[in-house]
């Protein structure tokens, strides 16, 4: 899982810039073109998971190590910070993308096609015409 994330058409990777700044659901790859979404909560949890045990872990030190619960807040603040930035650093190596269903895939509105039928006959006349003009 402590991968940046691949197309699951072209296996093409992507860098580290464009998933953290990407805030879309269905993403488009650069190389191939072909559309597909973004998984992350698989690789949420797990990232999550990690973290937590480590700030626990070392919550539990800080508190052991120090006499007065007074003292030890200052700590304890420090590891959750680290720990919420941690979490926002490593995020686009847990992202996963996967291929779209077919229900998933957009379909192009009846409008389009009508339009397109329409400028397809439209040319034909207009080709239709000439020749018979000449």
């Amino acid at each position: 899982m402590f991968r940046l994330p691949i197309c699951p058409y072209c296996h093409t990777i992507f860098r580290y810039g464009d998933v953290k700044n990407n805030k879309e659901n269905i993403i488009e790859c650069y190389h191939c073109k072909n559309e597909f979404k973004k998984g992350r909560i698989k690789g949420y949890i797990i990232l999550g998971l990690i973290i937590t045990a480590l700030a626990v872990t070392l919550n539990i030190i800080i508190l052991n190590l120090t006499a007065s619960f007074v003292t030890s807040i200052i700590p304890i603040m420090i590891v959750s910070i680290v720990a919420v930035i941690l979490f926002m650093i490593l995020t686009p190596f847990f992202t996963e993308y996967k291929r779209m269903e077919n229900n998933e895939i957009k379909e192009i509105p009846s409008v389009n096609i009508a339009e397109q039928t329409n400028i397809k006959q439209k040319r034909s006349v207009k080709t239709r015409n000439r020749k018979t003009n000449k």
